[in-house]
């Protein structure tokens, strides 16, 4: 697997099947730090750094740009000023093909934490990734 595949598990695991940057960047952060390079089935992840929302690594959005150019997501200007990143019919049956690969484990740890970070809003999901891993809070901007 590839880490951009990480990204179409990610948004199929939404319960609408979207995510806002944040909570994209938030999700990957934790499969970073929660689940082996074994468990992802990958050699490369992503490489996070604090950023002015805490973790963050720009080659997120441009494998989802990737993503977008081989048709199985789509981005879309939402009412507020952040895109949405949705999957499109050919990114969800990739996914499930995706899902066929990994342990039923791995499988509920990400439906778990796509859930949990959809749950919280922009600042709640913020301040608890700083709660958690508070080095990420270094070159924040982030008022709480």
């Amino acid at each position: 697997m590839t880490r951009s595949d990480w990204i179409l598990l990610a948004i199929n695991a939404s319960p609408k099947r979207t995510l806002s940057p944040v909570q994209l960047q938030k999700a990957l952060f934790l499969f970073s730090m929660n689940l082996s390079d074994s468990q992802r089935k990958t050699e490369q992840f992503y490489n996070f750094e604090p950023y002015d929302y805490g973790p963050f690594d720009r080659s997120i959005y441009d494998d989802a740009d990737r993503l977008v150019s081989a048709g199985e997501v789509s981005i879309s200007e939402s009412t507020s000023r952040y895109r949405t990143y949705s999957a499109t019919p050919a990114g969800a049956s990739r996914a499930e093909e995706l899902c066929r690969v990994l342990h039923a484990d791995v499988l509920d740890y990400v439906r778990r934490v796509v859930t949990w970070v959809c749950s919280l809003s922009f600042n709640g999901l913020v301040k608890a990734i700083y709660r958690e891993y508070p080095a990420m809070r270094a070159n924040s901007v982030f008022q709480d």
